[in-house]
């Protein structure tokens, strides 16, 4: 899917995903920018996908390759998938959850699970980030912004990748220094603090 969804069975509704109700200010993307997001989900409607694809190796699972050299800061996904309440996130057994709306309230705060309805963006390997070495091949960030009133995450390349190279994302990013207390309240893989 290329589409948040909002299964009923979970308890969060499209009209939940309100970004005035964030705990912290997400910062608008500019026009251009916001333009670029438009045309990206135009093109994806009309079968132009980005240069990418998934591998499966038997001992790492699966992962992301680029089949084309992608320029820095290019957009290449939207993370997408079911989305659910923090209060019911310990039902699923994602390991690619993403935060989306944090309102303080794990009633009403959203996280979304790729699970069953995600796209090629939860197969992004996750890099360890407590080591310089690590966190220097992380080749992908993200970004939360607003369209029409929405939360929504983006994913773009932080440096230019070339063919062949594996995307690497760094899921822990934003949550580094949190107590376990402070990581739970933001939920999973807080996005707040990224670029």
């Amino acid at each position: 899917s290329e589409e948040l969804v909002y299964p009923v069975e979970y308890g969060a509704t499209k009209e939940m995903n309100d970004a005035s109700l964030n705990t912290t200010r997400i910062d608008p993307l500019s026009q251009r920018n916001l333009g670029i997001f438009k045309d990206f989900l135009h093109n994806q409607r009309k079968g132009c996908f980005s240069p990418i694809k998934v591998v499966h190796d038997e001992k790492i699972g699966f992962s992301v390759e680029a089949l084309a050299a992608i320029p820095r800061h290019t957009l290449i996904a939207e993370y997408v998938g079911e989305v659910i309440t923090t209060e019911r996130s310990g039902e699923t057994s994602s390991d690619s959850l993403m935060m989306l709306l944090d309102t303080g309230n794990p009633k009403t705060s959203l996280i979304i699970d790729p699970t069953r309805a995600g796209n090629f963006a939860r197969f992004l390997s996750g890099i360890n980030n407590r080591c310089c070495a690590s966190r220097r091949k992380a080749n992908v960030r993200t970004r939360r912004f607003v369209m029409d009133g929405k939360c929504r995450v983006a994913l773009f390349t932080s440096k230019k990748i070339e063919a062949g190279d594996k995307l690497n994302y760094d899921y822990n990013a934003g949550v580094e220094g949190k107590t376990v207390e402070e990581w739970a309240n933001t939920g999973f893989y807080d996005t707040s603090n990224f670029y």
